[in-house]
Protein backbone atom coordinates (compact mmCIF):
# COMPACT_ATOMS: atom_id res chain seq x y z
CA UNK A 1 0.00 0.00 0.00
CA UNK A 2 1.27 3.17 -0.67
CA UNK A 3 1.66 5.92 1.49
CA UNK A 4 -1.13 8.11 0.45
CA UNK A 5 -3.40 4.66 0.57
CA UNK A 6 -2.16 4.63 4.11
CA UNK A 7 -2.71 8.04 4.97
CA UNK A 8 -5.82 8.11 3.66
CA UNK A 9 -7.29 5.06 4.92
CA UNK A 10 -5.92 5.60 8.70
CA UNK A 11 -7.84 9.34 8.07
CA UNK A 12 -11.20 7.21 7.20
CA UNK A 13 -10.72 4.62 10.28
CA UNK A 14 -10.35 7.59 12.57
CA UNK A 15 -13.33 9.37 11.01
CA UNK A 16 -15.23 6.22 11.16
CA UNK A 17 -14.43 5.41 14.78
CA UNK A 18 -15.15 8.74 16.37
CA UNK A 19 -18.15 10.42 14.66
CA UNK A 20 -20.56 8.74 17.22
CA UNK A 21 -20.81 6.62 20.42
CA UNK A 22 -21.74 3.58 20.35
CA UNK A 23 -25.72 3.09 20.58
CA UNK A 24 -26.18 6.32 18.55
CA UNK A 25 -25.56 4.71 14.58
CA UNK A 26 -25.24 2.13 12.95
CA UNK A 27 -22.50 1.91 9.98
CA UNK A 28 -23.63 1.03 6.58
CA UNK A 29 -22.41 -1.44 4.29
CA UNK A 30 -21.94 -1.39 0.60
CA UNK A 31 -20.25 -3.65 -2.11
CA UNK A 32 -20.82 -2.59 -5.85
CA UNK A 33 -19.59 -3.44 -9.68
CA UNK A 34 -17.26 -0.48 -10.59
CA UNK A 35 -16.84 0.82 -14.18
CA UNK A 36 -14.24 3.32 -15.32
CA UNK A 37 -11.79 3.91 -15.99
CA UNK A 38 -11.23 -0.02 -15.62
CA UNK A 39 -13.60 -2.32 -14.10
CA UNK A 40 -13.65 -3.66 -10.69
CA UNK A 41 -15.10 -3.87 -7.11
CA UNK A 42 -16.19 -1.08 -4.33
CA UNK A 43 -16.51 -1.43 -0.99
CA UNK A 44 -18.18 1.46 1.04
CA UNK A 45 -18.33 1.87 5.24
CA UNK A 46 -20.46 4.40 6.25
CA UNK A 47 -21.53 5.52 9.70
CA UNK A 48 -23.93 8.16 10.66
CA UNK A 49 -22.47 11.78 12.07
CA UNK A 50 -25.34 11.63 14.90
CA UNK A 51 -27.68 9.43 15.40
CA UNK A 52 -30.48 11.32 13.79
CA UNK A 53 -28.94 12.65 10.84
CA UNK A 54 -29.37 11.75 7.13
CA UNK A 55 -25.59 12.74 6.48
CA UNK A 56 -23.08 9.63 6.90
CA UNK A 57 -19.21 9.53 7.01
CA UNK A 58 -18.25 7.24 4.47
CA UNK A 59 -14.61 5.05 3.55
CA UNK A 60 -15.25 3.65 -0.07
CA UNK A 61 -11.98 1.38 -1.20
CA UNK A 62 -12.52 0.41 -5.30
CA UNK A 63 -9.91 -1.97 -6.76
CA UNK A 64 -10.54 -1.41 -10.66
CA UNK A 65 -8.33 -5.03 -11.66
CA UNK A 66 -9.54 -5.84 -15.03
CA UNK A 67 -8.76 -3.11 -18.40
CA UNK A 68 -11.18 -3.19 -21.09
CA UNK A 69 -8.47 -5.11 -23.09
CA UNK A 70 -10.02 -8.01 -21.64
CA UNK A 71 -12.98 -8.04 -24.14
CA UNK A 72 -12.01 -6.01 -27.23
CA UNK A 73 -8.97 -4.59 -28.85
CA UNK A 74 -8.92 -1.05 -28.93
CA UNK A 75 -5.05 -1.19 -29.90
CA UNK A 76 -4.28 0.90 -27.05
CA UNK A 77 -1.90 -1.05 -24.32
CA UNK A 78 -3.30 -2.77 -21.83
CA UNK A 79 -4.02 -0.41 -18.47
CA UNK A 80 -2.79 -1.50 -15.05
CA UNK A 81 -4.74 -1.97 -11.81
CA UNK A 82 -6.58 1.19 -10.66
CA UNK A 83 -6.74 1.12 -6.64
CA UNK A 84 -8.78 4.00 -5.46
CA UNK A 85 -9.91 5.62 -1.70
CA UNK A 86 -12.71 8.08 -1.03
CA UNK A 87 -13.29 9.70 2.40
CA UNK A 88 -16.15 12.11 2.41
CA UNK A 89 -19.77 12.64 3.20
CA UNK A 90 -22.82 10.69 1.82
CA UNK A 91 -26.76 11.99 2.36
CA UNK A 92 -29.76 9.95 1.56
CA UNK A 93 -32.77 12.25 0.80
CA UNK A 94 -35.65 10.72 2.14
CA UNK A 95 -37.07 7.67 1.03
CA UNK A 96 -40.31 7.76 -0.73
CA UNK A 97 -42.10 4.91 -2.12
CA UNK A 98 -39.32 3.08 -1.11
CA UNK A 99 -36.60 5.36 -3.20
CA UNK A 100 -34.16 7.81 -2.38
CA UNK A 101 -31.55 10.01 -4.48
CA UNK A 102 -27.83 9.99 -2.57
CA UNK A 103 -25.30 12.69 -2.88
CA UNK A 104 -21.65 12.14 -2.42
CA UNK A 105 -18.34 14.22 -1.89
CA UNK A 106 -14.80 14.46 -0.09
CA UNK A 107 -11.43 14.11 -1.06
CA UNK A 108 -10.09 10.85 -3.07
CA UNK A 109 -6.59 9.86 -4.04
CA UNK A 110 -5.64 6.88 -6.19
CA UNK A 111 -2.75 4.96 -7.55
CA UNK A 112 -2.66 4.50 -11.60
CA UNK A 113 -0.83 1.75 -12.92
CA UNK A 114 0.44 0.79 -16.12
CA UNK A 115 -0.46 2.64 -19.23
CA UNK A 116 -3.69 4.27 -17.15
CA UNK A 117 -6.94 4.72 -19.33
CA UNK A 118 -8.25 8.75 -18.71
CA UNK A 119 -5.08 9.40 -17.32
CA UNK A 120 -1.79 10.30 -19.49
CA UNK A 121 0.86 9.28 -16.84
CA UNK A 122 0.92 5.87 -13.73
CA UNK A 123 1.16 7.22 -10.32
CA UNK A 124 -0.22 8.31 -6.87
CA UNK A 125 -3.03 11.19 -7.21
CA UNK A 126 -5.05 12.92 -5.11
CA UNK A 127 -8.01 15.08 -5.53
CA UNK A 128 -11.93 15.41 -4.70
CA UNK A 129 -15.02 14.02 -5.90
CA UNK A 130 -18.63 14.39 -6.00
CA UNK A 131 -21.18 12.06 -7.11
CA UNK A 132 -25.22 11.36 -7.55
CA UNK A 133 -27.16 8.23 -7.06
CA UNK A 134 -30.74 6.69 -6.77
CA UNK A 135 -31.05 3.81 -4.45
CA UNK A 136 -34.33 1.19 -4.20
CA UNK A 137 -35.04 -0.64 -1.07
CA UNK A 138 -35.85 -3.82 -1.40
CA UNK A 139 -36.26 -6.29 1.89
CA UNK A 140 -35.78 -5.35 4.85
CA UNK A 141 -32.18 -3.59 5.10
CA UNK A 142 -31.10 -3.60 1.98
CA UNK A 143 -31.09 -1.40 -1.25
CA UNK A 144 -29.82 -1.06 -4.66
CA UNK A 145 -28.80 1.27 -7.55
CA UNK A 146 -26.66 2.89 -9.21
CA UNK A 147 -24.30 6.00 -8.59
CA UNK A 148 -22.39 8.77 -11.03
CA UNK A 149 -19.47 10.07 -9.68
CA UNK A 150 -16.98 12.89 -11.35
CA UNK A 151 -13.21 12.71 -9.58
CA UNK A 152 -11.33 14.96 -10.62
CA UNK A 153 -7.51 14.98 -9.49
CA UNK A 154 -3.97 15.74 -9.75
CA UNK A 155 -0.81 14.06 -10.08
CA UNK A 156 1.98 12.68 -12.85
CA UNK A 157 -0.70 14.01 -15.09
CA UNK A 158 -1.66 17.78 -13.31
CA UNK A 159 -5.53 17.76 -14.63
CA UNK A 160 -7.72 14.38 -14.52
CA UNK A 161 -11.39 14.48 -15.03
CA UNK A 162 -12.91 11.03 -14.54
CA UNK A 163 -16.37 9.85 -14.43
CA UNK A 164 -17.24 6.71 -12.56
CA UNK A 165 -20.02 4.35 -12.59
CA UNK A 166 -21.41 1.92 -9.45
CA UNK A 167 -23.99 -0.25 -9.38
CA UNK A 168 -23.87 -1.90 -6.13
CA UNK A 169 -26.28 -2.70 -2.59
CA UNK A 170 -26.34 -1.73 0.78
CA UNK A 171 -26.85 -2.98 3.90
CA UNK A 172 -28.68 -0.27 6.21
CA UNK A 173 -29.43 -2.13 9.15
CA UNK A 174 -30.35 1.12 11.14
CA UNK A 175 -32.21 2.39 8.48
CA UNK A 176 -36.20 3.68 8.75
Amino acid sequence: MTPLCRLLATLALGAAAGCNAPGEGTPELGLAASLLPNLGLAGTLSVPVRAPSAWQIEARFTDQFVDDKSFADNDLPEAGNWTQLDLGLLHFSSWEDERAWSLRFGLTGFEARGEPNLADEAGEYFGGYCGVGRFRRFGRNFAIGPELTLVVATGPDPRVVIPQLTWGVRWMPGAR
